[in-house]
């Protein structure tokens, strides 16, 4: 396995996402102000509310939800919805605007989710698919332009992109990383971090989670 394979493996298995910014033409969400699906609960902080449409892959959304963290456990949040809602034409807060382009993968989805070549490759290093990976990984130089692409994506301090939508999940931590088909990362803030915000639908339900580093 050469590194200009393994980067082939990685373009095959990127994901469709939205990068919201603020300029563009095609309006989509609003950040901060008060949310589009309001709450009135001060110990709720609204980030960020999204026109469902255009949020990548199949999820049953419509209309518009609002994105709140707990600011009491630092930890978790809401996710309120209103599928008859549209978007503002004045928000409260400051407009964003998608920009369609793709998600490259963390190197744990492409050692899980590689073709048969991958899998011959992680034999030869004596590694498991399911391991993902981790520094403890030896061959360094083959994953070395896979980590590159992986890593140029990335905005974390939020200067030019304040979310993403859809997309492959981060993985914040060795051996914590986990993608199922019935779990979808919705929604990624970068501006205003830390904390960074995630929402997942996970069996039909909304979850929000606080990332914040160790």
């Amino acid at each position: 396995m050469t590194r200009e394979e393994l980067l082939r493996e990685g373009e095959r298995l990127a994901k469709p996402c939205a990068q919201l910014k603020e300029d563009g033409t095609d309006y989509c969400a609003v950040w901060g102000g008060m949310g589009v699906v309001p709450l009135r609960d001060a110990r709720f902080r609204h980030w960020i509310s999204v026109a469902s449409r255009i949020v990548p892959g199949e999820h049953g959304l419509t209309g518009c939800f609002s994105v709140y963290t707990n600011q009491e456990d630092r930890a978790t949040g809401l996710v309120l919805v209103n599928r008859q809602a549209t978007l503002p034409p004045i928000p409260d807060g400051r407009k964003l605007y998608a920009h369609q382009t793709t998600c490259f993968p963390p190197l744990d989805a492409i050692f899980r989710y590689g073709t048969a070549a991958v899998r011959q490759w992680l034999r030869a290093n004596q590694w498991q698919p399911e391991w993902g990976y981790s520094p403890q990984f030896r061959d360094h130089r083959t994953t070395a332009l896979c980590a590159e692409a992986y890593a140029t994506q990335l905005d974390l301090k939020g200067h030019a992109i304040n979310a993403v939508l859809g997309g492959w999940p981060m993985p914040w931590r060795v051996g914590e990383w986990e993608e199922r088909p019935d779990r979808q990362l919705l929604l990624w803030t970068w501006r205003d971090s830390t904390p960074w915000i995630e929402v997942w639908q996970d069996r039909g339900q909304l979850h929000v989670r606080q990332r914040v580093p160790d």
